[in-house]
């Protein structure tokens, strides 16, 4: 489709990739953490914002596999999306795991940009969704995850990144 509304819609979905106009940008919210605070335990959380970054990505390269045309199956268990070890081996580790999660972002909003994208194109048939399906998962997903990231820097002491971030 290639009429107005379809990309104002398309437009709109770009922009919420990153969470402009809902919350702190994904990628900032990351920047300015130590390798060794994003491998740290915070009591009564399941898990560390490392594991959480890479949980994410592992879901968004599913769904951007879907978007592309590739046949992904499910994954057997919800913790197959777990398996990160608490911390980065190192800087270099951490900024790979950032640098994933932007190469997606960046994926999916190329996709979003193409003049004639087809926002209604089923990129799962066994489930049945369509390319609007996977990217709004994807932007739920991460936000929902984004906002545990923001909640255990601020635990951490690490809260806000160096461009700012709201603190209530």
């Amino acid at each position: 489709m290639n009429d107005a509304p379809n990309m104002n819609e398309a437009k709109c979905l770009r922009e919420q990739m990153y969470g402009v106009n809902a919350h702190l940008h994904t990628v900032h919210a990351l920047e300015g953490l130590a390798p060794s605070a994003a491998g740290e335990r915070v009591a009564s959380a399941p898990h560390t914002i490392f594991q959480v970054l890479h949980h994410m990505v592992y879901w968004q390269d599913i769904a951007l596999a879907r978007a592309t045309g590739e046949h992904v199956e499910s994954p057997a268990t919800a913790s197959l999306g777990w398996m990160t070890p608490p911390a980065p081996e190192d800087a270099s580790d951490w900024e790979a795991a950032i640098a994933c999660l932007a190469e997606g972002l960046r994926s999916f909003e190329g996709l979003l940009a193409a003049d004639d994208v087809d926002l209604d194109r089923t990129v799962d048939p066994v489930r049945g969704t369509t390319l609007r399906d996977e990217i709004l998962m994807v932007q739920g997903h991460n936000s929902y995850h984004l906002g545990q990231i923001v909640m255990l820097r601020q635990v951490l002491g690490a809260w806000p990144p160096p461009r700012g971030g709201d603190t209530w």
